[in-house]
């Protein structure tokens, strides 16, 4: 489905926004303000004991914004049901939200995810795309439903996955930045009842967190699969269980954070020599005690 420019035509709508960090609900929640629609509450999530960042706060959000943080996943029906929404809208939300909290909303819930569904569903789109060398991902609106990034289609576009982008945050706000010029054209379709259309008949794929398979640096392999690794893992953030890409450098462990496959200025990185070709680290948090 090709996304239409649209214009404001939808009446103004009460709108809940469901995310979880600093990047990305206030620029929802921004957008939508924008377009002349409410915004009475954002659902968060409790931070983390391991999270290693900032999450929302109510200084992130605009005056006349509640934030509200469920203990649990089954206590966003409720939530919602307080506030009375016309519709929901999510992005990145950590938690798998029960189908009573979906259908609180009069119209519906929606949700943005960063890959060209059915391809990446699942939690960790955009790092699995850069491990597999995509050139771009798709950005796709759809509605959901009771299981996880299936339900249909709304609207959708791509950008470029370029060398340029490395960081978690990085990617949220090119997403955003694709993804908020199409909320007028999904507002409409729910406003119109559109049930949208159903993902294509392709083969899906899951796109869940790395795993200890991936988590380590074989400085045996090759130089650019190394660096793709480390890109990967900046790309996917913070798991919840698992530290990476983990390597060894003299003696002691390093979780890296950026490598560069072309040499820097003098004085600049750490250059490793590869299985094949070298790799230099700019930069890295050390793992073991001092």
């Amino acid at each position: 489905m090709t996304a239409q420019p649209a214009g404001r035509d939808t009446a103004a709508l009460r709108i809940a926004v469901i995310a979880a960090l600093p990047q990305t609900a206030p620029p929802l929640v921004e957008a939508l303000r924008a377009l002349g629609h409410h915004v009475p509450v954002v659902v968060g999530y409790r931070r983390p004991a391991d999270w290693p960042g900032h999450v929302l706060g109510e200084h992130d959000l605009p005056p006349g914004v509640d934030l509200a943080l469920p203990s649990r996943p089954e206590s966003v029906a409720a939530l919602l049901h307080a506030y009375a929404p016309d519709a929901a809208v999510s992005y990145g939300y950590p938690r798998k939200l029960p189908a009573a909290a979906l259908s609180a909303p009069r119209l519906g819930t929606v949700n943005c995810h960063p890959s060209d569904l059915p391809s990446y569903r699942g939690p960790n789109p955009v790092g699995w795309a850069v491990r597999n060398g995509e050139r771009e991902i798709g950005v796709t609106w759809h509605r959901m439903d009771a299981h996880l990034d299936t339900g249909a289609v709304l609207a959708r576009t791509t950008i470029p996955l370029d060398d340029t982008m490395w960081s978690f945050t990085g990617v949220n706000t090119r997403v955003l930045q694709a993804a908020s010029p199409l909320l007028p054209q999904v507002l409409r379709q729910l406003a119109q009842g559109d049930p949208g259309e159903p993902q294509p008949r392709r083969e899906a794929t899951w796109a869940g967190f790395f795993t200890d398979d991936y988590a380590t640096v074989d400085w045996s392999a090759d130089a650019t699969h190394i660096h793709t690794q480390v890109r990967a893992w900046n790309i996917a953030g913070h798991h919840p269980r698992l530290q990476g890409p983990v390597a060894v450098i003299d003696g002691t462990r390093w979780k890296l954070r950026r490598t560069t496959l072309q040499q820097p200025p003098p004085g600049t990185g750490r250059r490793i020599t590869c299985g094949t070709g070298n790799l230099w680290v700019l930069a890295a948090d050390p793992l073991d005690a001092a």
